[in-house]
């Protein structure tokens, strides 16, 4: 399951990627224009940080900035940093038991619908994402 932690992350990655590149942004402004809570904010972005996706700049003019190009994070990686491996159900990770894995007739039906969702969250971009939202308002 994709948690509300790794949708906020798509969002501040979005909010960021939709002014130009280079401009900084406090975590109190991207709480206000996106509507998530500023703790949260904080939060996410030390782990985007990490990811090498932010960088913080510090001072009274200080705030964040989109370091990567947005068009090269796609919202797999970004699930991923935040949620780990994304799957559609417990059976398809192999640290998880299963009785009857060889016997199951739904196994097949759960891996090809993973890999299509993976596939269709590989192929969006966060630049995608920034330029629809821009194109929306």
């Amino acid at each position: 399951m994709i948690t509300r932690k790794a949708e906020y992350a798509i969002i501040i990655l979005t909010e960021l990627a939709s002014h130009p590149r280079g401009t900084i942004l406090t975590s109190k402004q991207i709480s206000k224009n996106r509507s998530i809570p500023v703790n949260l904010v904080v939060q996410l972005l030390a782990v985007l940080k990490k990811a090498g996706w932010t960088t913080g700049i510090r001072g009274p003019a200080g705030g964040v900035i989109l370091e990567q190009d947005p068009g090269k994070i796609n919202l797999r990686e970004v699930i991923e940093i935040i949620d780990g491996p994304i799957g559609i159900t417990r059976c398809l990770f192999r640290d998880r038991p299963c009785h009857d894995r060889s016997h199951c007739s739904l196994r097949g039906v759960w891996a090809k619908a993973q890999q299509h969702m993976l596939n269709v969250l590989e192929g969006v971009t966060i630049q995608e994402l920034a330029d629809s939202t821009a194109n929306d308002c």
